[in-house]
């Protein structure tokens, strides 16, 4: 405890204690040192960003220290948690001297150890093990959905990327039929109101290039977040047109049910609480306190025995806390079984709806798009033989931009229902180009 400065040289004496104790806290306090930064590589893929991400993404790594915990845990359950218990008692006799006191100073050594003698050791054992087990499964559900993620956000900058750039090809393509339309007009073969329209429909275009630009360094940002990056230019190389698998639900479910973390996860903390109301019912009485017992008393007598307390369980027999134990157990009971019936439901909700993306993804690609593109060059070629005018060509054109504006929306579907097939299936290679 420290003493209030009484006197000058107290005085410094008590600043300088305070300087040090400040330098010492300061250094124990100090902000850490910035690790050193790891370059990016030059472009990223699906499978180089999935990499990255599960190196560095800086959550996950907090996360995977609760391993070391578990693990510390299961060390804490190997070892035996009483410690013997040396009492000594050192006691002044004094009497009369018909009381026959020849040792004025009596001792009582005793030596108590704490038995547990219904295998709680076991139990508790049991349950840090299976403890370990339920982190190691939630650390490599969370590693997956990691996983999807980061594949989630790649795809969104393909998308995005795409989209900016069919805009940026739409406003060329609407100043170009400006261009011709002026001509056309300075030549008298075009009304003013259509070079009007058509210079309305550039400037159109020309609005949107600041919406998609804000929703690529969106998807950018959200790409980052899940690589544990910070600042920095992205190189980002892929497409979103991937093979198509012919996956079946009875097929995909049995993996499932293998593969899938959190399934584990559950499994693992039902046998942790199956553990634990085992060691609430062996606790239940208590455990009783044994060992060896010496008396020196004030007659010079030596006694050599020992000692043994044994609880007796008359008002708290610990029926609340296995009622505790065992409802925990049958929540974790139901969990695992709601876990079960989820999966199956995630498993079909995918397949349903990437069979429908696929399903519009292939009707803009097998049809839609090349009647368009067909359409297009008639129109074309009817406009170089004078039977047809410019604004048609252009009305043409427009809407063969806006099929392949919706076939990206197509692409981009078909690739979120592979990534939610990947998470419902736990293997994130699902979402990703071989």
């Amino acid at each position: 405890m420290l003493q209030p400065c009484s006197s000058f040289r107290s005085l410094l004496a008590c600043l300088a204690l305070f300087a040090t104790v400040n330098s010492f806290a300061g250094t124990a306090y100090a902000d850490p040192e910035p690790a050193t930064a790891v370059p990016l590589p030059e472009v990223f893929t699906r499978d180089v960003a999935v990499s990255w991400a599960l190196q560095n993404n800086p959550e996950l790594a907090t996360l995977r220290q609760q391993h070391g915990i578990a693990a510390a845990a299961v060390v804490i359950a190997r070892t035996y948690p009483f410690n013997p218990l040396l009492e000594n008692r050192v006691q002044d006799s004094s009497g009369p001297v018909s009381a026959g006191i020849t040792n004025r100073v009596p001792l009582e050594h005793l030596l108590l150890w704490e038995v547990e003698l219904r295998g709680q050791g076991k139990y508790r054992r049991q349950a840090a093990a299976a403890a370990l087990s339920r982190t190691d499964w939630e650390i490599a559900f969370q590693e997956a959905a990691l996983a999807v993620h980061v594949i989630r956000a790649f795809d969104a900058v393909l998308y995005r990327r795409e989209k900016l750039a069919l805009i940026e090809s739409t406003i060329n393509l609407e100043h170009q039929s400006v261009l011709r339309l002026t001509e056309l007009r300075k030549a008298g073969k075009l009304l003013q109101p259509d070079l009007i329209l058509a210079r309305t429909e550039e400037e159109d275009a020309r609005g949107q290039t600041g919406t998609g630009r804000t929703n690529l360094s969106i998807a950018e940002s959200e790409l980052r977040r899940g690589l544990g990056v910070v600042g920095g230019s992205l190189s980002v190389q892929g497409t979103l047109i991937k093979p198509e698998q012919p996956w079946q639900a009875d097929t995909l479910i049995p993996v499932a049910l293998e593969r899938r973390p959190d399934l584990h996860a559950r499994q693992a903390a039902l046998a942790e609480a199956e553990a634990s109301v085992r060691l609430a019912i062996a606790d239940r009485y208590g455990n009783p306190t044994l060992g060896p017992a010496y008396t020196y008393d004030p007659t010079r007598v030596h006694e050599i025995g020992g000692q043994l307390n044994i609880p007796l369980p008359l008002f708290n027999t610990h029926r609340g806390e296995i009622k505790q134990r065992e409802a925990e157990r049958d929540r974790v009971r139901l969990e695992l079984q709601q876990t079960d019936v989820a999966i199956r439901q995630d498993i079909f909700a995918a397949l349903d709806r990437l069979r429908n993306g696929r399903e519009w993804a292939s009707k803009y690609e097998k049809e839609i798009l090349p009647h368009l593109e067909t359409a297009l060059k008639d129109m074309q070629s009817l406009f170089e033989q004078s039977q047809a005018d410019v604004l048609r060509v252009v009305d043409v054109l427009r809407k063969l931009i806006r099929a392949r504006d919706v076939y990206l929306d197509a692409l981009w579907e078909v690739s979120q229902a592979q990534a939610d097939l990947a998470a419902a299936l736990g293997d994130p290679s699902l979402a990703s180009a071989p």
